[in-house]
C-alpha cells in the first residue's frame, strides 16, 4: 500500500505544480494588464515596477492553490482509471476507497504548505509590493487631504488632527496619545506638527504635554517639542490594512488597534475566519473532485481542465458570498467564512459515500 500511495502522489503532484504554474500565470498577467495603464504613467524606475510585480506572485499562487489541487486530483484519478491501471488493481483485490486515500493526503499536505505560506511568504511579499504600489509606483496619497482623521502610529501610538497633509508633512491640531496596559499613559496636544526628513521625527508646535500616573495628571506647556513619532507621513495615511499583509497574530493585534480608534471589527473578525477557512479548500475541492473525476472517468483532459475552472469559480462564488454575509452581519463570521467549505464538502462525503457503497 506504502508504494501505491507514493505512485499516486506523483500522479497527483505534477499536475498540481504544472495547474499551479498555469493558474497563477494566467490570473497575474490578467490583473497586470488591468493595471497597465497605471504602470506605463508610473514616474517609478522600471527595477521598481519589476520588483512590485515579482512580489505580486505568491499572493496569485496562493490564490490558485485550490483550482491547482481539484486540477491534478481530476488527472491523477481519469489518468489511472484510463490506463487500464485501475482494473489491474482491482483484481488485486484494492477497494475504491484504497485509489483516492491517498489524494486526500496529498490535498492535506497541499493544505498545511497553503497555511505556511499564507502566514509567511504572503504577508511579507504583499506588504512589500503594497508599499512600492501606494509610495512609489502610483501615489495618489500625495495629493489627498485628510479632515478630522484619526492615525495609529508606532505600536501603541494614535493620533487624532483636526487636518492632516501628508504631501506637506503637516497636522494642524494634532494630539499624540501612548497607551499602556491601564490606559493612556502620555499626551500630547499641538496647535500644528511638521514632519522633519532630516531627522526622521514629528515636531509639534505650541502645545502642552500630559503624562498620566497613578490618576494624577503632569502637564507641560512648550512652544516646540520633539516627538517620538518617526512614522512617515506616507505610512502615516489613513488606510484599512490589507489582510492578506498581515499573518493571524499581526491580524489580530490590528483589530485591537482598530477597536481603540472605534471601527467596526466585523470585517476584520471575518478577515481572520477566512484565513483559517481557506487553506482547508484544498482538502475539500479534492474530495469532490474524486466523484467528479470518477465520472469522467473516460473523458478527454480538456473536461478535467473545464471541471476545475466550473467548481473553482463556484467555489469562489460561493467563497464571496459567504464573505459577503458575514461582512453584513446576516452571519457570524465563523459561520460566513465556512460557508464554501461546509456546502461543498457535505456535498463530497454524498458523492463519495455513492461511489464507495
Amino acid at each position: 500500500m506504502k508504494i501505491f500511495s507514493v505512485y499516486m502522489a506523483k500522479r497527483f503532484f505534477k499536475p498540481f505544480v504544472f495547474g499551479l504554474a498555469l493558474f497563477a500565470l494566467l490570473i497575474f498577467l490578467g490583473d497586470m494588464f488591468d493595471k497597465m495603464n497605471s504602470l506605463i504613467k508610473s514616474p517609478a524606475p522600471i527595477g521598481i515596477i519589476l520588483a512590485y510585480l515579482w512580489l505580486e506572485v505568491p499572493y496569485w499562487t496562493i490564490r490558485v492553490f485550490p483550482m491547482a489541487t481539484l486540477l491534478a486530483t481530476l488527472i491523477a484519478l481519469t489518468g489511472f482509471v484510463q490506463s487500464g491501471e485501475w482494473i489491474a488493481v482491482q483484481a488485486c483485490g484494492f477497494r475504491t476507497r484504497d485509489f483516492w486515500k491517498p489524494l486526500l493526503w496529498c490535498a492535506l499536505a497541499v493544505t498545511v504548505i497553503a497555511f505556511a505560506g499564507q502566514e509567511t511568504v504572503l504577508p511579507a511579499c504583499f506588504a512589500r509590493a503594497q508599499r512600492l504600489w501606494q509610495e512609489r509606483i502610483h501615489p495618489e496619497w500625495e495629493y489627498n487631504t485628510f479632515a478630522n482623521v484619526s492615525l495609529i502610529g508606532n505600536p501603541g501610538e494614535f493620533i487624532q488632527a483636526r487636518m492632516f497633509l501628508p504631501r506637506q508633512g503637516r497636522m494642524d491640531g494634532p494630539v499624540l496619545d501612548k497607551t499602556g496596559p491601564t490606559g493612556i499613559t502620555y499626551e500630547l496636544d499641538a496647535r500644528k506638527a511638521l514632519w522633519d526628513p532630516a531627522r526622521r521625527l514629528w515636531t509639534f508646535y505650541d502645545g502642552v504635554e500630559r503624562t498620566f500616573q497613578d490618576d494624577k495628571v503632569a502637564e507641560r506647556y512648550f512652544s516646540s517639542e520633539d516627538s517620538d513619532l518617526t512614522v512617515p507621513p506616507a505610512n502615516l495615511v489613513p488606510r484599512m490594512r490589507n489582510p492578506d499583509e498581515m499573518s493571524l497574530r499581526e491580524l489580530a493585534h490590528y483589530s485591537r488597534s482598530a477597536r481603540h480608534l472605534g471601527l467596526s471589527r466585523r470585517e476584520l473578525e471575518m478577515a481572520v475566519a477566512s484565513k483559517i477557512a481557506y487553506p482547508f479548500a484544498n482538502f475539500i475541492i479534492a474530495a469532490l473532485g474524486i466523484p467528479v473525476a470518477l465520472r469522467l472517468r473516460r473523458s478527454p483532459r480538456i473536461f478535467s481542465f473545464c471541471a476545475a475552472l466550473a467548481i473553482s469559480f463556484l467555489y469562489l462564488w460561493m467563497m464571496e458570498l459567504g464573505n459577503a454575509l458575514g461582512q453584513s452581519g446576516a452571519a457570524p463570521p465563523f459561520l460566513a467564512a465556512w460557508t464554501a467549505n461546509l456546502a461543498f464538502g457535505g456535498l463530497a462525503v454524498f458523492l463519495i459515500r455513492r461511489y464507495d457503497a
